[in-house]
């Protein structure tokens, strides 16, 4: 039994060991024919196939040590194994690195000869060169490149780039590229439809977001010139430094203001824009979410890290030192995305307002601006129209959240500003208009009664024995009797008439297009209400009276005198006349004055 079952385990051992020797096999069978369709066609593109693309995947390359190669040289080169083959669609080998060689093949099996765009869309690259090779015979050598002056470029155009229709066969492409910036190179092949296509729907991508960042950078800054609130100003540098400098790294102002300023003014503009809009965008960051009260130390290391880089960078430019300005611009760019994020956190952990929006917008925009860079770099990201333009979607977005921080921001200034000029003109215990208030509201109608002529009346009250009340049962009596008498007032009051607190247990209504006459029954109606309040204390109901006095116009007169002659306060005086003689004939009356 047991001879058996080692028969039968052999048999199993021997069973695994022949699938697992299958399976390697068929491993090494794959990947030797993987190995030769590499060798073969790794890097050769087929033109019945490819009509728009970044052809990075199909491109091998290496680096200059010391001397600058000929073509030739560098075509021993590439024939050995002394090369690398590209992983992703853009190929980054840092700043200020060696002159790097890239060599891919493209084959054309038709007999129509179709424009192909060449392009390298990394607009500061300084020098590059590019040799067209076909049958082992140079066809075509295209020199370019930032350095060059915009008339001697092969095409006028924002990036290096020319139009070549391949002969039918194989043509070898061989591009030098030489740069003190960062050396990311994103090579594409169009046909010219597809890339006049493309130019299209990017001038139209780029119009939206610029527009959008443009429209609101100056809408903000003429906030500032009229309210003069520093995050306004700050917010519309930001954006107009990320515009411009957008502006500059896509190539495009250098097709019309930069275009002959010779080498390297691309790369120094570049970094310098990149210090303005992240210095300004800092700044801003500081006074909007007003840092410097709640985190002192993150404030103040802001505020240092926007000097002390700037001043580095303006030495390395005074010592000509291109490379090290730029590293230290990136450095910046980058912390700058970081020290907003903290500057959030911070915010929302003081219960700042507006925070959660900021840190909504700033991881956004980091977000963006995170592939943007992976895909330029060729890491992780693939290198295509939409990671390059995500840095430009996320500012935007970001934009747009900033600004409706500000518009909230403004709204509760402003918001803050009625409340203050509505508690200066207001009762704060009654809730009626105090003698500023109805002064405020009253004086214009009152000029157009005068101008047009028509009537008008002032009823003045007073609370009888108000200070028997408030020493009996106390101020807290005393103030609600305010109230209920207020809230009488209001109630009975006409459309059109403005009541107010005049002072102490005084008050006063103003009656628009009322003769004395009117304006005597209104007073009678008021008091009666008035006479029917009861306030409970502990012990009994507290019962109220209050004595008026009435003064107004009959036509268009008071008296024997035209409204023009009459001023709103000798009428108030009138007024308070004839609540004196109310007073003096036993109170809860209403009187008016002799016309």
């Amino acid at each position: 039994m047991s001879h058996l079952s080692n028969v039968v385990a052999y048999n199993r051992i021997s069973l695994t060991n022949i699938i697992n020797l299958l399976a390697l096999y068929l491993v090494n069978i794959a990947i030797f024919l993987l190995l030769f369709s590499h060798s073969v066609n790794a890097n050769t593109i087929n033109t019945s196939e490819f009509k728009d693309g970044v052809p990075g995947k199909y491109i091998v390359y290496f680096q200059e040590n010391n001397a600058q190669l000929s073509l030739k040289q560098a075509q021993q080169v590439f024939s050995s194994n002394q090369v690398k083959q590209a992983n992703s669609n853009s190929i980054s080998l840092g700043i200020g690195t060696a002159p790097a060689w890239l060599k891919f093949s493209v084959k054309h099996d038709g007999v129509s000869k179709e424009l192909y765009r060449l392009s390298v869309e990394t607009p500061w690259l300084d020098h590059i060169d590019t040799w067209l090779v076909h049958d082992g015979i140079l066809i075509k050598h295209v020199i370019g490149g930032d350095a060059i002056p915009f008339k001697q470029r092969p095409m006028q155009y924002r990036f290096y780039a020319f139009e070549h229709a391949f002969d039918q066969g194989i043509t070898d492409v061989y591009i030098r590229v030489e740069s003190l910036g960062p050396m990311a190179i994103p090579v594409r092949l169009s046909t010219r439809e597809n890339a006049i296509k493309r130019d299209i729907a990017a001038g139209y991508q780029y119009g939206v977001l610029w527009g959008i960042m443009s429209a609101l950078a100056l809408y903000n800054l003429v906030l500032f010139i009229f309210i003069r609130q520093k995050e306004y100003g700050l917010y519309g540098l930001y954006l107009i430094g990320f515009v411009l400098n957008s502006l500059s790294y896509t190539g495009h102002i250098h097709t019309v203001i930069t275009a002959d300023a010779g080498a390297y003014f691309q790369d120094w503009l570049d970094i310098t824009l990149m210090l303005t809009y992240s210095v300004a965008g800092l700044h801003f960051a500081r006074y909007l979410l007003n840092t410097r009260a709640y985190a002192p130390k993150l404030d103040s290391t802001v505020k240092w890290i926007t000097i002390i880089i700037p001043t580095a960078m303006l030495l390395g430019f005074v010592r000509d030192q291109l490379v090290f300005s730029t590293i230290l611009a990136f450095i910046l760019n980058c912390g700058f995305v970081t020290l907003f994020i903290a500057m959030g956190l911070s915010a929302l952990k003081a219960q700042q307002p507006f925070a959660v929006i900021f840190i909504l917008s700033s991881l956004t925009a980091a977000i963006c601006i995170t592939v943007s860079t992976l895909a330029v770099a060729g890491f992780l990201v693939p290198y295509n129209d939409y990671t390059f333009k995500a840095i430009e979607v996320g500012m935007a977005f970001e934009a747009i959240l900033l600004a409706v921080i500000l518009a909230r921001q403004f709204r509760m200034a402003k918001l803050d500003k009625v409340i203050a000029e509505s508690f200066a003109r207001t009762d704060s215990l009654t809730g009626l208009n105090n003698r500023r208030g109805f002064n405020q509201v009253t004086d214009p109608i009152w000029n157009n009664i005068v101008r047009e002529k028509r009537d008008v009346s002032i009823v003045l009250i007073d609370i009888d024995s108000f200070k028997t009340i408030n020493d009996t049962f106390g101020h807290a009596y005393g103030d609600q009797v305010l109230i209920e008498v207020a809230k009488c007032i209001k109630a009975t009051a006409r459309e059109g008439d403005v009541p107010a607190r005049w002072g102490g247990e005084e008050f006063i209504i103003f009656l628009p297009e009322t003769n004395q006459r009117k304006a005597l029954i209104q007073a009678e109606r008021v008091r009666s209400e008035i006479e029917k309040i009861q306030i409970m204390t502990d012990t009994l109901a507290i019962t109220l009276t209050a004595s008026f006095g009435v003064a107004g116009s009959e036509n268009g007169l008071i008296g024997n005198k035209t409204m023009a002659v009459v001023e709103q306060e000798k009428l108030i005086n009138s007024a308070d006349i004839a609540l004196y003689t109310a007073k003096s004939k036993g109170k809860n009356r209403v009187c008016a004055m002799s016309l």
